[in-house]
């Protein structure tokens, strides 16, 4: 009894393997099929440069361009590998890397200097570079990273804040804070928001770059576009103590810059973006503008996505300002059109005191969207042919 029950055991044991072997050659066929077939999900390639699209278009897959190395065996010429094994490992093209600063002897410090204008005053501002931190940033391989459409947020906070870019802050940041006391006098903390964010506006614009430039490589290329200047502007503002964010508007392919205000009002004369927690304005990085100025088509434009940079709690206190004068401008486009329908209506001519105030109009806006002076825009509105009912009679 004993025997055949041993023999039966054994039989079942070679029953099961045999079970088990075709099992495994099932499962290895499925995963192969998997693996050749299907393949990966397959991230977006993102340029903030690109003109915008429906939908991303996936990238082709494409055979690796270096050496591979097969782990045993040589394949017949037929046949097609499900896995290949690359001799030497590459980093995650949609991962983000921490810059690797390799400081060199041989390396010199190099100066950029600026000159900017904020309000009255012209400034000079002489910025030592550090050749060890640039390089790095210059020859990084996330410049080449596969960005879902949905990441890219986090790609511009993880460049903002990489540790490595924090000597180079420092260095910015002590030449800007002596700015701070120019002429025997302190800027207040809104002043000093505005100085840093005229600075960073007059910056020339460049799209010409592939990749995004890193905050160092703005400043020693002294150029940058509309996600590189904001990058800069943020990671500075947000190290001197300021509550800011990036705003990016993906329909738009337009990233910039916001400050956090507290309003006193639930229906502010100008758009305000909010992540449902924080209210900001929006700050133009690409051209001199007033703080929470925009151009026209991002009064409709869709809702940015936010990204809050830093912890910072200082907010930019003089939104009252902003709102007399977006509402003073409304007032002057409005009369603007009346008298260009009334002048429409008489063979394009108008009575002199119409024409006059016209021209006013005119000039009067231009001076406000062009420049960074909030207290010189509201005393060009005094002293336009706006009428005396404006809002504006309430700034003094």
């Amino acid at each position: 009894m004993n025997s055949k029950i041993r023999l039966m055991g054994q039989k079942i044991s070679r029953y099961a393997v045999f079970i088990l072997c075709i099992i495994g050659c099932i499962i290895t066929a499925g995963c192969s099929d998997l693996l050749t077939g299907e393949g990966p999900v397959i991230k977006y390639a993102f340029s903030s440069h690109t003109s915008p699209t429906p939908m991303p278009t996936p990238l082709p897959t494409q055979a690796p361009t270096t050496s591979s190395t097969l782990t045993s065996g040589t394949l017949a010429p037929e046949q097609s590998p499900s896995l290949v094994i690359l001799a030497t490992p590459i980093e995650d093209p949609t991962a983000y890397h921490p810059l690797r600063v390799i400081p060199n002897s041989g390396d010199a410090v190099e100066y950029r200097t600026f000159t900017f204008r904020y309000r009255t005053d012209d400034y000079t501002l002489r910025v030592p570079m550090n050749a060890s931190i640039y390089r790095a940033a210059n020859t990084s391989k996330n410049k080449q990273m596969i960005i879902d459409d949905r990441e890219y947020g986090l790609f511009y906070q993880q460049v903002v804040t990489d540790p490595a870019m924090e000597p180079f802050y420092n260095d910015i940041l002590k030449e800007v804070r002596n700015l701070r006391y120019k002429g025997g006098r302190t800027l207040t903390d809104d002043e000093y928001l505005e100085m840093v964010v005229s600075f960073v506006q007059q910056i020339p614009y460049d799209i010409t770059t592939t990749g995004v430039r890193y905050p160092i490589e703005v400043i020693y290329d002294q150029k940058g576009d509309c996600d590189e200047k904001s990058i800069l502007l943020t990671g500075l503002l947000s190290r001197e103590g300021y509550d800011v964010g990036l705003l990016l508007f993906p329909s738009l392919q337009h990233a910039t810059a916001g400050i956090r205000i507290h309003l006193a009002t639930n229906n502010p004369s100008f758009r305000v973006f909010s992540d449902g927690k924080r209210d900001y304005i929006y700050i133009e990085t690409t051209t001199t503008r007033l703080i929470g100025f925009y151009p026209d088509e991002f009064k409709t434009a869709p809702q940015p996505i936010i990204v809050p940079v830093g912890s910072g709690t200082l907010n930019y206190r003089h939104v009252n300002y902003v709102m007399s004068i977006f509402y003073d401008l409304g007032s002057i486009k409005t009369n603007t059109r009346i008298l260009e329908e009334r002048a429409a209506a008489n063979n394009n001519t108008l009575q002199q005191w119409d024409y006059d105030a016209h021209v006013s109009y005119i000039n009067t806006y231009n001076f406000v969207m062009s420049t960074n002076d909030r207290e010189a825009a509201m005393e060009a509105i005094r002293e336009s042919e706006l009428p005396h009912q404006s809002a504006c009679m309430s700034c003094n």
